[in-house]
């Protein structure tokens, strides 16, 4: 009886150790297919944005989800007047936070979306982009849809468009 103790802790420790080397290369498999998936995303090459070919969807998206919980959907719309686009748009994604998504939807427009959006964080996003912008002039519009009825990404951007105002920077 105590020479099979050996055995069973050694036969234990192969089984421990299977186990540990099987989550070590699912663990690196996962890994590496969601960086595929990260690379697969259009994105646009000269800011790091989300390419204006997933705008639609992911506002979508975010309007369904907003739906189901009974929240809202802020998107902010922002033309660069003056300046170097480009510049602002590679700033402007260093300063994006979870769960900000960032698109560029022209050549001088960039678009974010964020749910659930309150006076404060409003405050906090709109001191990022204009931080994001030392140079730039900017014009900013603004809508927010909150859950009630169906939620159309197309009207949505379109009513940050059509609020589109220039930005004084002081």
């Amino acid at each position: 009886m105590d020479s099979l103790l050996p055995l069973g802790l050694v036969a234990v420790a192969l089984v421990a150790l299977l186990v540990l080397l099987d989550g070590v290369w699912r663990r690196r498999r996962i890994g590496r297919a969601l960086d595929q998936a990260w690379r697969d995303v259009p994105r646009d090459a000269e800011t790091g944005l989300f390419d204006r070919r997933v705008c639609l969807q992911r506002i979508a998206a975010e309007l369904k989800r907003a739906g189901r919980s009974g929240g809202s959907v802020w998107v902010g719309v922002i033309t660069v007047l003056e300046g170097d686009a480009d510049r602002f748009g590679r700033l402007f994604h260093d300063t994006m936070r979870l769960p900000e998504v960032g698109f560029r939807i022209g050549e001088r427009v960039v678009c974010i979306a964020r749910p659930d959006l309150d006076a404060a964080a409003r405050d906090d996003l709109l001191g990022r982009v204009l931080g994001a912008a030392p140079r730039e002039r900017l014009a900013i519009g603004e809508a927010t849809w909150r859950g009630a009825g169906d939620g159309d990404a197309t009207r949505l951007l379109h009513a940050a468009s059509e609020a589109v105002r220039e930005v004084d920077v002081p």
